[in-house]
């Protein structure tokens, strides 16, 4: 086990590869901080809603009541398919991920939309820097992205002191709808490349 790196980390990424999904963006410090809080829910810090719940976390986040954390799990919903949950929220950068496992009929397809998710996330995360440094969005604003195939999928841009006005929908500010999770992802990273609008 590398040096800083807990074992919870190594149960992480050997739950993931069992289900052939890549590393999602962690920060640097995931490694010696990221712990198994239930059973396949990993967190770099404790929670006591379920990640199901997934407006619980968005409204907290965009009340800018959260402080910096990872959070990945497979959590089962009654007697539904499992759901992958990816929470990051990392400076201005907020991205909420809730895709169904699949049965195992559709488990590769679920895989694949879940790795695509996981590399657009990556994107995401890599362009940052740029859309900071350039202006797009303040160091004190923010760019929420909510892709699920359970809820309403959106993403939006805020700035300083922007505020929520209804549950996972904000008044106030510039918000981007699309049909998928993947779409909404890829409309987020065309934006952060200044590829989308700036409206």
């Amino acid at each position: 086990m590398a040096k800083g790196r807990s074992r919870e980390y190594g149960r992480l990424e050997a739950m993931l590869a069992e289900t052939g999904l890549s590393i999602p963006p962690m920060p640097a410090d995931a490694e010696e901080r990221l712990k198994e809080r239930e059973d396949a829910c990993f967190s770099t810090r404790a929670f006591k809603e379920s990640p199901v719940n997934l407006r619980h976390y968005v409204r907290k986040a965009i009340a800018g009541v959260s402080p910096d954390y990872i959070l990945v799990a497979r959590v089962g919903q009654g007697t539904g398919p499992c759901a992958m949950h990816y929470f990051l929220v990392q400076g201005p950068l907020q991205v909420f991920l809730q895709l169904a496992c699949g049965s195992r009929a559709g488990q590769d397809r679920a895989t694949l939309l879940l790795n695509e998710c996981f590399s657009l996330v990556h994107e995401l995360v890599a362009a940052m820097p740029h859309v900071l440094r350039t202006g797009r969005l303040s160091g004190s604003g923010r760019l929420t992205v909510v892709a699920s195939d359970r809820t309403e999928s959106f993403w939006e841009m805020a700035g300083a002191g922007e505020r929520a006005g209804q549950a996972a929908r904000p008044a106030g500010v510039k918000t981007h709808d699309a049909r998928t999770p993947r779409q909404v992802l890829e409309a987020a990273v065309r934006w952060c490349r200044g590829e989308g609008p700036s409206a």
